[in-house]
């Protein structure tokens, strides 16, 4: 199945025999050549290994005539060349791949080997991942991926084709459409994973990306909405719409989930622990538990749309559009996005809350600390707090 960025066509392919009257051998015999042609481009000729009488062969019903057994075999084995052409044929447009005339050809002689293209790949190891239970987001990302490879290949190809060279500028090209260097490199680390799984399914012998270098610029986007600007989103009045996008976003900013966890949530998931209500999500990207207590604001929110059920679940694509609208009705300069939520409760769990970086990794649903540092980090107010615990003076 073909992405819906490639033109269909309707292509028709003929297998033909072919004899020279003139050219016999001396027991007055020739050979039977066939012709391979695909959308009116004809391979050359070759031959079948079959010979016949010219008296006896009938060009338009492509056999020789007779009822006699050697008559017979001689067009069984025809039938036979045609099939096998045809079969090379079906299983390269199940492979994604319409091969050339002279390709076939060679395929069947034996010169070439019958490869997979670019676009049956992708589907192939998105459909492994799919069985491994990676999560929709990640194939999602992977998919968006291998697009950008096509559109910048700019025609389907075989696996085995792409070389250094076919690839070579693919990063220059995602840096020229305003990508930033990380997200570049992300995306080229999920095309050199789909080549890893060409080569274990021996659609080719050596990645195009072998001996390529990535340089991370590994700056952390920490930012987050102070203690202000969330009173900014609080007291605004807002239309209902925009109102059921801020209190969506206040949700996330309060329990650290990510908007596709958000959008999941159930009343199952919500318990009480020695008196405190608290939420266990499973996350769907990594299927670790995310566990953190309900804080009043939180719970003031599930009391506002009546359940955890009720409350507003917008897709990301939408809340980010709205939270932009959101951000420049109260004068808020950062890029507001879904992102910046769970960034929000790092911030106030590291540096107001001065909680553990072990306590916010669960919360956050990682399995260790290493993450934590990508949604927030220890800041003045933080330190200062500590300083002041010692009851050390400054001057």
């Amino acid at each position: 199945m073909y992405p819906s960025f490639i033109k269909q066509s309707v292509i028709k392919m003929r297998v033909r025999f072919i004899i020279r009257r003139g050219a016999v051998n001396k027991a007055g015999l020739c050979v039977v050549n066939c012709r391979i042609t695909i959308n009116g481009e004809r391979a050359n000729v070759f031959s079948t290994g079959v010979v016949v009488d010219p008296a006896k062969w009938e060009s338009r019903l492509q056999k020789v005539k007779g009822s006699a057994q050697a008559v017979a075999d001689l067009n069984r084995r025809l039938d036979l060349v045609r099939s096998e052409i045809e079969a090379i044929y079906i299983a390269s447009r199940g492979r994604g791949v319409v091969l050339p005339a002279d390709k076939v050809r060679d395929i069947y002689l034996g010169k070439d080997q019958l490869g997979c293209g670019i676009t049956k790949l992708s589907e192939l190891y998105l459909a492994q991942l799919k069985l491994k239970q990676r999560a929709k987001t990640t194939i999602l990302r992977y998919s968006r991926s291998y697009k950008y490879l096509y559109q910048f290949l700019k025609k389907e190809m075989e696996v085995s084709e792409i070389g250094r060279k076919q690839v070579s500028g693919f990063w220059n090209w995602l840096k020229e459409k305003g990508y930033h260097n990380d997200y570049c490199n992300k995306i080229v680390q999920a095309c050199i994973g789909l080549f890893k799984f060409a080569m274990r399914e021996g659609y080719c012998d050596k990645s195009p990306f072998d001996g390529l270098a990535l340089e991370w610029t590994k700056e952390l986007d920490t930012t987050c909405l102070d203690a202000k600007e969330m009173d900014l989103l609080k007291k605004h009045p807002w239309s209902p719409r925009l109102e059921r996008v801020v209190d969506s976003f206040l949700f996330m900013c309060y329990t650290g989930l990510h908007i596709s966890d958000y959008r999941q949530i159930k009343e199952e998931s919500r318990y009480t622990f020695e008196g405190c209500e608290f939420m266990k999500v499973r996350r769907i990207k990594t299927n670790v538990p995310s566990i953190f207590p309900l804080d009043k604001y939180a719970l003031g929110l599930i009391e506002k749309y009546g359940s955890i059920a009720g409350l507003p679940k917008i897709t990301g694509q939408k809340s980010n559009e709205y939270l932009k609208q959101i951000a420049e009705a109260v004068g808020i300069k950062k890029n507001l996005t879904n992102k910046i939520a769970r960034k929000t409760f790092t911030d106030w769990c590291l540096n107001d809350l001065c909680l553990s970086e072990e306590v916010v990794a669960t919360m956050l649903g990682h399995t260790s600390t290493r993450q934590v540092k990508h949604y927030g980090s220890i800041k003045e107010r933080r330190i200062l707090s500590e300083f002041k615990e010692k009851n050390i003076d400054f001057a």
